[in-house]
């Protein structure tokens, strides 16, 4: 079954509005990230496919994973760039990415494995406490003005 890829615009509207405009503090994770990675993280809301407010590693594999299966148009397990255009299209973040970002090998093909084994910059700039969740606090802590809250437990 097809995962549902959509756009939370409240949140997405927030945080785009904060990369766009370069308003990261200091203190933020973003302060210092590149353009390529603050999109990564102004993305994030949009991976979180079950709905929880919780974006997981799993949810962006999933959602890449996804996006990559419609873009492989002839079902040969690897995107060639034509092919990848096709994530462009459907998500912004794959065109400013490019397709060199993601050709791990430099085959000129992308294979499923580079697509979702590849760090997600999101992770490392908001993933505070590197449990492969970003929480609605460890993004609204991206700002550098709300305290960034850890989970405890599990």
């Amino acid at each position: 079954m097809p995962v549902a890829i959509g756009c939370r615009a409240k949140n997405v509207g927030l945080l785009l509005l904060l990369v766009a405009q370069g308003c990261a503090t200091s203190n933020s994770p973003l302060a210092s990230a590149s353009p390529l990675e603050r999109q990564f993280a102004a993305a994030a809301v949009t991976w979180d496919l079950n709905h929880d407010g919780d974006v997981t590693c799993e949810e962006w594999k999933q959602y890449a994973t996804a996006l990559f299966r419609e873009a492989d148009s002839n079902h040969d397990g690897v995107l060639t760039p034509e092919e990848y255009s096709a994530l462009g299209r459907r998500d912004k973040l794959f065109e400013m990415a490019g397709f060199a970002y993601f050709d791990a090998d430099g085959d000129g093909r992308i294979t499923l494995a580079e697509l979702i084994d590849k760090p997600n910059p999101a992770f490392t700039l908001l993933d505070t406490n590197h449990d492969c969740v970003i929480t609605p606090e460890e993004r609204r802590g991206s700002d550098g003005n709300t305290p960034v809250k850890h989970k405890r437990g599990s």
